[in-house]
């Protein structure tokens, strides 16, 4: 059997998918993002737009997310912070055996769990870019 993502097995499409990232994790518990010097490229869409994306403070919310800082990850990005988790009890339960338990795989398999996150990403880029105290919380700080 040839080697390749399109022959693998589910499950060894999930073991991939961690190791890399694991290698995500590693690069930005060592790259400090918050540090000028560190040569990370800020968010595009804030830099021309100054609309805050769902993704702006994600290199940040990693760093600090992969260095135990959680109250700073979720401060930064709250969305990754919660997708992070997500992603960890996923492999915990892949590494456990309890596939039953899994909570990526029927989001990814299922098209109504898609189109909801979609919606749930559109509604926090919205929510974040709103004026009011109340709702703070969601945009990046620092």
């Amino acid at each position: 059997m040839p080697f390749g993502a399109f022959f693998l097995s589910m499950k060894n499409r999930y073991l991939v998918f961690y190791g890399v990232f694991f290698l995500v994790a590693l690069f930005y518990a060592f790259v400090n993002p918050f540090n000028n010097s560190s040569h990370m490229p800020g968010c595009f869409i804030y830099q021309n737009t100054g609309i805050f994306c769902p993704g702006c403070g994600l290199q940040r919310a990693l760093h600090a997310f992969f260095t135990g800082d959680f109250v700073l990850a979720f401060s930064m990005n709250p969305l990754v912070f919660l997708a992070l988790i997500i992603l960890c009890i996923d492999f915990l339960f892949l590494l456990l055996k309890r596939e039953r338990y899994r909570p990526v795989p029927p989001m990814v398999n299922s098209h109504a769990a898609l189109l909801s996150i979609a919606v749930i990403l559109f509604l926090f880029m919205i929510l974040r870019n709103v004026n009011s105290e109340y709702l703070e919380f969601l945009k990046p700080t620092g």
